[in-house]
């Protein structure tokens, strides 16, 4: 019964749509005291634009529609007296499709493009520090990754990190997509930047194309390194148990006929080298999906 009100449930929930862009018109400090909000609006066009576009294979027009979105400055607010405390007046962050971290004290604003609408290089811009109304940092995608090859990409949108917020001590961290943590003053200052403690310093984690040699032999072309020395195109040879390269292939293989048999096609897979031993991660992992030229990326 519960599966069946969940599956009803599904098919009546129709406003929430894989891959649009998140809007957010309120965000609020942790002790819920200040509250940032479009306090002006500075653009604003209702039309809806049509053009045409030609397509060399179809040899037809495609009408494609579009608007241009609204644009604000935002305002911090005092929620106990409703005053606004200072104006922020860059538009062009549209904060809306991002997510601001406020202090506590109501002095410091972060703004996080944490799902973005572009693509993995390093100048564009992903956290912005304010303090008051004024901008006091910015950092790049090249601050906070070592690999532009370390994103996840959906449809049309970018993932870099899988956590952010303030510490108990009111500074800033961050845990990027290749098991770093960023710790900074509010002033954007880095103050340090360790490991997760699931990886270690002279682990690697990378994504390649396995294909086996002979018993208990396979042969890995490196796709990308997430975290190591290793280099797109590079080849390894390495001693790893036939039964244990079955568990890096996954759960899938096992259940036909084949559930005895070596694995013989070429797959593609993330794994980590541990103490010199190639295995399965033992932790989640983000769906790493970069297209190759993420490693020409990492160049510029």
């Amino acid at each position: 019964m519960k599966i069946l009100y969940s599956l009803l449930m599904f098919c009546f929930v129709h406003q929430v749509y894989a891959d649009q862009p998140r809007m957010t018109f309120s965000f609020k400090s942790k002790n819920e005291r200040f509250e940032l909000r479009p306090c002006d609006t500075i653009f604003s066009d209702n039309k809806l634009y049509t053009d045409s576009i030609y397509n060399s294979v179809t040899k037809n027009y495609q009408k494609t529609s579009y608007s241009y979105p609204d644009r604000y400055y935002w305002g911090l607010y005092d929620k106990q007296t409703n005053q606004k405390l200072y104006t922020i007046k860059n538009d062009s962050l549209f904060i809306e499709m991002r997510t601001a971290v406020i202090s506590d004290d109501g002095q410091n604003i972060i703004i996080i493009d944490d799902f973005s609408g572009a693509y993995g290089i390093k100048q564009f811009e992903m956290v912005t520090f304010y303090q008051r109304d004024e901008l006091i940092k910015i950092l790049t995608l090249g601050d906070l990754l070592d690999s532009m090859c370390s994103v996840t990409y959906s449809t049309s949108h970018m993932r870099w990190c899988s956590y952010f917020g303030f510490n108990d001590k009111e500074e800033f961290t961050i845990k990027t997509y290749e098991f770093y943590h960023y710790t900074f003053n509010k002033k954007g200052i880095l103050l340090y930047r360790q490991s997760d403690a699931l990886i270690g310093p002279d682990d690697t984690l990378a994504d390649g194309k396995i294909k086996r040699i002979k018993r208990n032999r396979y042969q890995i072309k490196i796709d990308y390194c997430i975290r190591g020395n290793l280099k797109a195109e590079e080849i390894l040879e390495v001693q790893c148990k036939d039964s244990a390269m079955k568990k890096i292939y996954g759960r899938l293989y096992g259940f036909l006929k084949s559930r005895k048999k070596a694995l013989k096609k070429e797959f593609t897979r993330t794994f980590l080298i541990k103490n010199g031993s190639l295995q399965k991660p033992n932790f989640a992992i983000p769906i790493y999906n970069s297209p190759n030229h993420c490693n020409r990326l990492n160049s510029m």
